[in-house]
């Protein structure tokens, strides 16, 4: 991805008409930037290893099958702490393209 949006690779990409799920890997020390959607929530699941999850003020160590919920409009991010990571984001309704803005 570009460095707005941080670094990581997008393994898998499928929208439905209630939502959308990402599978995201991350390797060590790579992120997801601090970014925010005006018309989605975000639910992020960890599938392998461990990541730090930043949504607003707080801060989470999160393992595999811990998952965060990020309501639209709250900024968040994503890093990989542990060796390449795994992380499922589901997007309700589906993440468009044009919703994903970098925080200021």
């Amino acid at each position: 991805m570009t460095k707005d949006s941080g670094a990581y690779e997008i393994l898998s990409h499928v929208s439905m008409p209630e939502c959308s799920i990402r599978i995201i890997r991350m390797l060590a020390a790579e992120h997801v930037s601090p970014h925010y959607h005006e018309k989605c929530a975000q639910i992020y699941t960890v599938l392998e290893h461990v990541v730090e999850a930043t949504v607003g003020d707080h801060t989470l160590r999160l393992r595999p099958y811990e998952t965060v919920r990020v309501e639209k409009g709250v900024v968040h991010s994503v890093r990989a702490l542990e060796g390449e990571a795994l992380v499922m984001s589901l997007s309700i309704p589906p993440l468009e393209r044009d919703d994903q803005h970098a925080a200021e």
